[in-house]
């Protein structure tokens, strides 16, 4: 075999490699949207993010952005 076929061998078997890897990190459990919910609230209040008058955009901003990491809209 040369040199150019094991290279080509490799690279496609890497590349196999690579997408069971993805298709395994597809499969993890999907947060529901309550845990979701509890979940981005907790870093919330851990960050002291205020939530009242004035500031209180800034906590729905910020809320929705970490709902938006795990897959929901406000």
């Amino acid at each position: 075999m040369k040199y150019g076929n094991r290279l080509f061998v490799a690279l496609l078997a890497a590349s196999f490699a690579l997408g069971f890897v993805d298709a395994a990190s597809a499969a993890k459990k999907k947060l529901t949207y309550d845990e979701a919910y509890q979940k981005c609230k907790s870093i919330l209040d851990k960050q002291r993010v205020p939530g009242t008058s004035l500031q209180a955009n800034e906590r729905y901003t910020r809320g929705a952005g970490c709902m938006k990491k795990y897959g929901y809209q406000l």
